[in-house]
């Protein structure tokens, strides 16, 4: 009778630290967000519920709406076959459907642990903790704001994947117009094999640099890149002219011959050289401005 006795508070003492245990990762549950009272309440209405990895515990299409708070282990959620997010300790999935009675499942819910251990509310009662928690519901909002957020993410981010790349693009339009410039020079019949390569090449390289500077995604950063290597080529040029003909001496190089009018042309100078740094400088904000809205 005393050994009875015994394994009857030893068991009475387990469940005990069992309870506590599952309180504790409930507390830190994001809906939960430390409240005893609800926690008390997912633990009274609830049920244990444990699945083997790989096991796939909600169905994108289903409608039945339970609530999974996660004891341990892990879940991946996929939408259409994409992960577009991951569960854990002390987390909880299911809630979109759970929110308002006859939604179905919008996405997959798959064990990704060796073991998944969580608490199983009723759609029934989780909507009730709704009605009678306002935190509680405020938490719900934000959760479900942040998975929309991710799943918005990442149908963007596949769309921008299945893109005809610009580059591409580019080096296209750039061929292409090569290779019109070429036949329209070849019809006339008037220039040698090597000027018609020599005309239809650069028509070629304008097209194909011309096209890379209107990349709608990275309009403002391709117009920095080209006004920053403009800048820092005239800067050299300017500086190498001034250097080489400041004193009168003929250069047969095709430079800015600073010896005449010299103030007018360092002048028209220094203006170009402010203009390009102008340039780049809002080409620069733009592109920085334009990165931040996506985010």
């Amino acid at each position: 009778m005393d050994n009875i006795e015994e394994q009857a508070k030893l068991s009475n003492l387990l469940d005990t630290e069992t309870l506590e245990r599952q309180k504790s990762i409930l507390l830190r549950n994001e809906l939960i967000s430390n409240n005893q009272e609800i926690a008390e309440k997912v633990l009274q209405r609830g049920k244990l519920i444990t699945f083997s990895k790989n096991e796939k515990v909600i169905e994108q299409g289903a409608d039945d709406d339970c609530v999974y708070f996660i004891l341990s282990g892990e879940v991946t959620i996929r939408v259409n076959k994409r992960v577009i997010d991951k569960r854990n300790t002390p987390y909880s999935f299911g809630e979109m459907a759970a929110k308002k009675a006859g939604e179905t499942r919008t996405a997959d819910v798959i064990v990704e642990s060796k073991k998944l251990e969580a608490i199983v509310l009723s759609g029934t009662d989780f909507r009730k903790l709704i009605i009678e928690h306002s935190v509680f519901a405020n938490n719900l909002e934000d959760s479900i704001d942040t998975l929309s957020r991710k799943k918005i993410l990442q149908l963007g981010e596949n769309t921008k994947a299945k893109g005809f790349p610009w580059l591409a693009i580019s080096a296209i339009v750039g061929m292409t117009a090569s290779i019109i410039t070429g036949f329209i020079a070849w019809q006339s019949e008037a220039l040698t094999t090597t000027q018609i390569i020599f005309t239809s090449l650069p028509v070629g390289l304008i097209s194909f640099v011309f096209m890379l500077i209107f990349n709608p995604e990275l309009r403002y950063r391709n117009l920095a890149i080209m006004t920053g290597s403009a800048l820092i080529g005239y800067i050299i040029y300017g500086s190498l002219s001034f250097a080489l003909t400041i004193d009168g001496k003929e250069v047969d190089w095709p430079l800015i011959d600073f010896s005449v009018h010299t103030e007018q042309r360092l002048g028209l100078y220094i203006v170009g050289t402010f203009t390009l740094l102008l340039l780049f400088r809002y080409a620069g904000k733009f592109d920085m401005d334009l990165v931040r809205s996506k985010k």
